[in-house]
């Protein structure tokens, strides 16, 4: 399109250029024919020839990087997965074994006469039986002036060895010759016959007779 537009801007100025010749201006020297064909010539080999286009710089076009796809490696999918239940074996529970009571066995009694008594009339004893084995237990009585057989009942009479020991008001004591065993619910004999030295002391607790 622009190129027949050039072409007939060209014809029309050729057109002017002719009349211009034939038309004589004033004051002016008219050219003769041959430079007028000389410059129609030039005129047409000038049309003749191809319009030279100065190609317009195209457009840079944008140098197309292909994308570079970076492949993530698939992972797998985080979820929050419900809580891990771990079975925990039931436990049978365990019963604290409690300390077994031992039963205290049904007491024994001890009984025997008092003879021979050294320091003159017979006065009131404190007569204790000292128990021989753990947990030495020991049990005691207050007998009347002048008595001359006892009987010891206790809770504190278990079975067991006993050794039975008087003491009078002095301090003096005696005893029965041998110890004593205690059996559950019977009645031993333990005669106090030896007077002399060579007994426990008294216990603290037991009071003066």
């Amino acid at each position: 399109m622009k190129r027949i537009l050039s072409c007939l801007a060209v014809t029309g100025c050729l057109v002017l250029l002719l009349a211009a010749c034939k038309f004589p201006q004033f004051g002016a020297a008219t050219p003769d024919n041959d430079t007028v064909a000389t410059m129609v010539a030039q005129t047409l080999t000038a049309l003749a020839q191809p319009a030279q286009h100065t190609p317009l710089p195209s457009p840079t076009s944008p140098t197309l990087v292909p994308p570079t796809h970076t492949r993530t490696p698939t992972q797998p999918p985080t979820g929050t997965m419900g809580p891990t239940i771990t079975q925990i074996p039931s436990l049978i529970p365990t019963e604290t074994v409690k300390p077994t009571n031992t039963p205290i066995p049904a007491p024994g009694i001890i009984a025997g006469a008092i003879l021979g008594y050294p320091y003159g009339s017979l006065p009131s004893l404190a007569i204790v039986a000292f128990g021989q084995e753990p947990p030495y237990y020991y049990s005691w009585l207050i007998t009347g002036t002048g008595a001359t057989y006892f009987t010891m009942s206790s809770e504190y009479l278990i079975p067991g060895h006993f050794q039975v020991v008087a003491y009078d008001a002095s301090g003096r004591t005696g005893g029965c010759t041998v110890i004593a065993l205690v059996i559950s619910k019977q009645t031993v004999n333990c005669d106090i016959t030896n007077w002399g030295g060579g007994y426990p002391a008294k216990p603290s607790d037991v009071p003066n007779p």
